[in-house]
């Protein structure tokens, strides 16, 4: 986790000390740390790194919605740093997380609704319709305690960073709402090796999105 060799990408002590239990201590951490991570030089740093440590390849994976790069992975304080590409087409389905993360997007922008928050959410559980809807754009972000249920609405090639905090649960709700439908997502503790396999990038995908945010004037 270092960008020469002998200097760490972020401080292990600083991501120890991020408050997570304490979300106006934690918005203050994360908006200072997420402005010094969105640098063309850091991100640069970072996805150099990435493409030279295999075990942050093996995190890097493509979902439903999005491609997402895991660019930190620090053991000692369960916290991850990773760079989130929406693809091609819109995506909305209300769901809550297993963690507490910050996020600040970095080019294109996304309808977000936010539903309010549910500390026993469940897939029996009948949410209302948004309490607060906001657009994200460039430079914009927020911090979201892993009990709020929030979905977005992206621009394809929306791109953001993320910095998520440990896992409070092993699992969360995603909700269809065309459907009605609602179904547990488990993190890669309790996911069969199989199918986590079938979802990794590799190399060239993770290269590919760099060149992205080269293309988007994120990274020069």
């Amino acid at each position: 986790m270092s960008v020469n060799g002998d200097r760490p990408l972020i401080d292990p002590a600083r991501l120890a000390g991020l408050a997570w239990e304490d979300l106006p201590v934690l918005h203050d951490q994360l908006v200072t740390l997420l402005d010094e991570l969105s640098t063309s030089a850091w991100l640069t740093a970072a996805f150099d790194h990435v493409l030279a440590t295999p075990e942050l390849l093996l995190q890097s994976e493509r979902l439903q919605e999005l491609d997402r790069v895991v660019l930190v992975n620090d053991a000692a304080s369960g916290v991850r740093v990773r760079l989130h590409v929406f693809r091609d087409r819109e995506f909305d389905r209300p769901h809550n997380h297993r963690w507490t993360f910050g996020n600040r997007v970095l080019a294109g922008s996304y309808r977000h609704y936010l539903y309010g928050d549910y500390e026993d959410l469940t897939t029996d559980t009948t949410i209302g319709a948004p309490c607060l809807v906001r657009d994200e754009t460039p430079g914009t972000g927020y911090v979201i305690r892993h009990t709020l249920v929030h979905s977005v609405a992206a621009v394809p090639d929306t791109t953001s960073l993320i910095v998520r905090g440990p896992a409070a649960k092993d699992r969360f709700v995603v909700m269809n709402n065309e459907t009605g439908e609602a179904w547990w997502q488990y993190g890669h503790s309790v996911e069969d090796e199989a199918e986590i396999a079938k979802r990794r990038l590799g190399p060239e995908k993770v290269t590919g999105i760099r060149d992205l945010l080269i293309r988007q004037g994120v990274i020069r």
